[in-house]
């Protein structure tokens, strides 16, 4: 694990794995509201001026710590489109169902949005690797034939994870088997629609 903003990640404390999941544990045992460094740092077990070296805020401190159970794993060629897709899809659902995220979301969207720094500290901890994986699973499901060649790759992506957020936060439908299956149909059955005019 290297801290996002790190100039020397290779320099990262030692406890900063235990930091990490000592902020994730106070979250989900306090909740947002409650989380502090003070609280963080006794968990961990370690002093304040140790977590404030690397993270500012508790805003950077949660974004690191939540991007870090986050995955953003490379899809690996298996010579078939819809079994690379569904573990794109599978991906996706698995990040956005995670309870100790569902809790922190709304609370650290409202501090990442108006934060620039904060919000790119998010989104190269992960969200960056994560798209462009799943986008190359998309290229290559192209290459192969399956996909069609202007598709937008973006908008899939956008697609799939508005669909799962908005069942696990706002309505609180299931994210299952039929949900993954039913999104990966949605590009491989219906790709016109989700095409760019170049």
């Amino acid at each position: 694990m290297a801290l996002a903003f790190s100039s020397d990640p290779a320099a990262a404390p030692r406890s900063a794995g235990k930091i990490l999941s000592a902020a994730r544990d106070v979250l989900a045992r306090l909740g947002y509201g409650a989380l502090t460094i003070e609280a963080v740092a006794a968990e961990a077990g370690v002093g304040k001026s140790t977590i404030y070296r690397w993270w500012t805020s508790k805003e950077m401190l949660l974004a690191d710590a939540l991007a870090d159970i986050f995955r953003s794993d490379e899809i690996p060629d298996l010579g078939d489109t819809r079994a690379e897709l569904r573990r794109a899809v599978d991906m996706t659902i698995d990040n956005y169902a995670n309870e100790e995220f569902a809790a922190a979301l709304p609370a650290l969207a409202a501090s990442l949005l108006p934060n620039p720094q904060l919000m790119e500290r998010f989104r190269g901890a992960f969200l960056h690797r994560k798209r462009e994986n799943i986008a190359v699973a998309l290229r290559r499901g192209i290459q192969r034939g399956d996909l069609p060649a202007n598709l937008d790759t973006d908008l899939v992506q956008d697609l799939w994870a508005g669909a799962v957020v908005y069942r696990r936060l706002m309505i609180g439908t299931p994210l299952d088997e039929d949900l993954a299956e039913r999104l990966v149909r949605l590009v491989l059955d219906a790709p016109a629609a989700l095409t760019t005019d170049d």
